[in-house]
């Protein structure tokens, strides 16, 4: 907790879950570690302010540009360090009800994912949610952008593609057996991995900055 600033600890203070005040401490956490790791700042440096849509940004490091997302015990950031607009999202896989891709997904979305069966259908929905999410952040308008403006077609086993939003680059992953996990840039170079860093990893280079 030494390692955030007093605002963040006194917000980490209200929250009432537990697991709510850990994944927002450990987002803060991460987004510490890769600037001071990539960047070479000090970790007391960092300051962070926020767009109208509450999206944050670094005050001094204006280039350094970033998006979090965290579900059960994934907490995930992407980064570059060139000022360009990205996002990411993460999202535990479990029963949906189909009226919610009804209401959210464009037409030729809802008709491909409708032709598909159980566990198949059940990871389309997630790779589909994760993507548009991660556009969505990108943007970052908040929930100001329907998810049915803009649609997505699966270009390889990774790769997708949007008609409406085509300066984006999307991937989608399976982060394990649980976690649908998507991002895009607006650049093409998003790592066909993404790097896997444990609780205690994070811990020692904590220790450091």
């Amino acid at each position: 907790m030494n390692k955030v600033s007093e605002k963040k600890r006194d917000k980490l203070s209200k929250y009432r879950r537990k697991e709510d005040l850990y994944r927002s401490l450990l987002g803060e956490l991460l987004v510490r570690v890769t600037a001071c790791q990539y960047i070479g700042c000090k970790n007391e440096a960092i300051r962070f302010v926020y767009n109208r849509y509450g999206k944050p940004f670094l005050a001094e490091y204006p280039s350094f540009s970033f998006n979090l997302s965290h579900s059960g015990s994934w907490a995930v950031i992407i980064w570059d360090h060139r000022q360009q607009a990205l996002g990411v999202d993460v999202e535990e896989i479990k029963p949906i009800h189909m009226e919610i891709a009804e209401r959210f997904f464009a037409d030729t979305e809802y008709r491909d994912l409708v032709i598909k069966q159980g566990k198949d259908q059940l990871e389309y929905f997630f790779r589909l949610w994760t993507l548009k999410e991660s556009y969505v952040k990108a943007m970052g308008k908040g929930l100001s952008i329907p998810f049915n403006d803009f649609s997505l077609v699966q270009k390889g086993d990774n790769e997708w593609f949007s008609p409406e939003a085509d300066r984006f680059h999307f991937k989608s992953f399976k982060a394990d057996d649980r976690h649908s996990l998507s991002a895009c840039a607006e650049t093409e170079d998003i790592p066909d991995q993404f790097k896997f860093m444990s609780f205690p990893a994070l811990c020692r280079i904590l220790e450091e900055i």
